[in-house]
C-alpha cells in the first residue's frame, strides 16, 4: 500500500507554470515558469549551489497507544524509523502534510519526511494500540547501496545512493502494491508504483535517496 500521499491530493490544483503531484506520477516540487518574453537572451543566471547541511542529532520519541508528538526536526531531510513490534491492526504515522505509514502491525519501517520545501513537518500523529518508538536520523543512519551488492530485507526501507550509482535494480515480493521513490536534489518521483510482484531497473543518479515501500520482501543492487 502507498504511505506517501500530497497534503490535498484530494483536490490536487494545477496553475499554469506549476506541475502539481499525484501518486500516479511521483511528487514534484512546483517550479514556477517565467513567462515569454521576461528572460533576457543576454542575461546568463549565475549558478549557485545549495551548500549541504552539516550532520544532524539523532531525534527519539516512544509511547504506548494513539499520541500527538510534537518534533524538534529541522527543515531539512529526515529519515524516520517507526517500530511497534507487538502492535495489531491499523497502524498509521502522519505528519501535516503527508501519511508516511498506513499499514497492520506489528510494523518497522523507515520513510523521509521533509522533502518538499517549505513543507516543514512539526508534528506526527500516531495511531497504534501497543508501545512504539519512533527515530529520526539523517542520512549518516542510511544503509548505503554499492555497486554489485545486493542488499535485501522486507516492510518500508530508504536506502543512499552515492556518487557514481546510475540505476538500481528492484525485485520485490508483495500481496499488495510495490512502490519505489527516488528523492534527488529537491525533488521526488515515483517511478514504480504496482500491484504485485515487481522486478526491474530503475535510473538513479547519484548522489540520491531511493525508497522501497510494500509488505512484502524485496532486493536492491545498485549499479
Amino acid at each position: 500500500m502507498i504511505r506517501r500521499l500530497c497534503a490535498a491530493a484530494s483536490a490536487v490544483l494545477l496553475t499554469a507554470g506549476l506541475v502539481a503531484c499525484s501518486p500516479a506520477l511521483g511528487r514534484v516540487v512546483p517550479r514556477a515558469a517565467a513567462p515569454d518574453g521576461l528572460r533576457s537572451p543576454s542575461t546568463t543566471p549565475t549558478p549557485t549551489t545549495t551548500p549541504k547541511p552539516g550532520p544532524q542529532p539523532e531525534e527519539k520519541h516512544s509511547g504506548k497507544g494513539n499520541a500527538s508528538v510534537p518534533m524538534a526536526w529541522p527543515s531539512r531531510l529526515g529519515f524516520v524509523t517507526f517500530d511497534c513490534p507487538k502492535c495489531s491492526g491499523h497502524v498509521a504515522v502522519n505528519t501535516e502534510n503527508e501519511l508516511i505509514v498506513n499499514d497492520t502491525g506489528p510494523y518497522k519501517g523507515t520513510q523521509w519526511i521533509n522533502d518538499m520545501p517549505g513543507r516543514q513537518a512539526k508534528t506526527f500523529t500516531i495511531k497504534a494500540n501497543a508501545a512504539w518508538t519512533l527515530t529520526i536520523t539523517d542520512e549518516s543512519g542510511l544503509p548505503v547501496l554499492t555497486p554489485g551488492k545486493p542488499l535485501s530485507g522486507k516492510s518500508e526501507a530508504v536506502f543512499a545512493a552515492p556518487d557514481g550509482v546510475s540505476a538500481v535494480a528492484v525485485t520485490t515480493k508483495n500481496s499488495g502494491r510495490t512502490a519505489v521513490w527516488v528523492h534527488s536534489g529537491d525533488y521526488s518521483e515515483l517511478p514504480v508504483n504496482q500491484l504485485g510482484d515487481y522486478q526491474g531497473s530503475v535510473p538513479v543518479s547519484g548522489p540520491a535517496f531511493v525508497s522501497v515501500e510494500g509488505d512484502g520482501t524485496w532486493t536492491v543492487t545498485a549499479s
